[in-house]
């Protein structure tokens, strides 16, 4: 795509909107996992209510939570779920939700028993852990939950708008991607929405050997991701040096 940065006193100054028009200008979806089965509109809006609690504002309490002794094994991290502490991509109350499932079905299980149970998978901000939940539709309860550290999934829509928005706060780089839309379209980048945007998890594993490793080196414990951003019916914006470290809210520049 013929991406360049503009460089000036070691820091990038403007992100240049460069190649050629992309074809189509239809919105990327997020890349979550593979479902196992579908669940209705409806099921995924409730089965993601209860996993995060939003209906009295606390999380359901499971009737029995596994924890991986490896990543919950202090006493402030298991009170931050308890408490319903837990924390979304903009610093919400409750955690992000990644994706619904319906689970896999017992082979033992009739063909046409109903089938009430979803899977929920979401990433706590709070404690930089990811989360799943086994809910049950019918009596709004957690069933079944457990979490993992140092796992990190593709990010989802939400989660890459979120990384526009600390792009645009960051004093380095947000002018640069406000002046590189303006240019463009002669209009003013005021919102996440008025970009086309994919992204994928980052792990700092990736920079061994890159200059500016060590500003992503938490990368992979903490959430962050890389962007594909691109001008509705326009061009490619560079952002291909820039780390979202979305757990912190910061940028790193890194391979300069």
């Amino acid at each position: 795509m013929g991406l360049a940065a503009v460089l000036t006193g070691g820091g990038i100054v403007a992100l240049k909107a460069t190649g050629s028009p992309a074809p189509g200008d239809s919105a990327p979806a997020a890349s979550v996992a593979s479902h196992t089965g579908p669940l209705t509109s409806e099921e995924t809006r409730e089965a993601s209510r209860i996993a995060v609690g939003t209906a009295t504002g606390q999380r359901p309490t499971p009737q029995g939570e596994k924890k991986n002794t490896e990543d919950e094994n202090t006493k402030g991290e298991s009170a931050k779920g308890a408490e319903g502490g837990e924390k979304n991509a903009a610093g919400g109350s409750g955690a992000e939700v990644l994706d619904t499932r319906r689970p896999p079905r017992a082979k033992s299980a009739a063909a046409s028993a109903p089938d009430s149970e979803a899977e929920v998978q979401l990433y706590d901000y709070a404690s930089d852990s990811l989360i799943t939940r086994l809910v049950d539709l019918r009596s709004g309860k957690v069933v079944r939950s457990s979490r993992q550290h140092d796992v990190q999934p593709p990010p989802t829509l939400a989660e890459v708008r979120q990384a526009v928005k600390v792009i645009l706060a960051d004093r380095r780089l947000g002018d640069g991607m406000r002046a590189s839309y303006r240019a463009e379209t002669k209009k003013r980048l005021t919102s996440p929405s008025q970009l086309r945007i994919q992204g994928m998890s980052f792990l700092g594993s990736r920079a061994k050997g890159v200059k500016g490793a060590e500003q992503v080196s938490r990368c992979g414990t903490h959430r962050c991701v890389q962007l594909f951003v691109r001008i509705p019916g326009g061009k490619w914006i560079d952002t291909s040096r820039i780390v979202i470290d979305l757990s912190a809210r910061r940028t790193a520049v890194i391979g300069l």
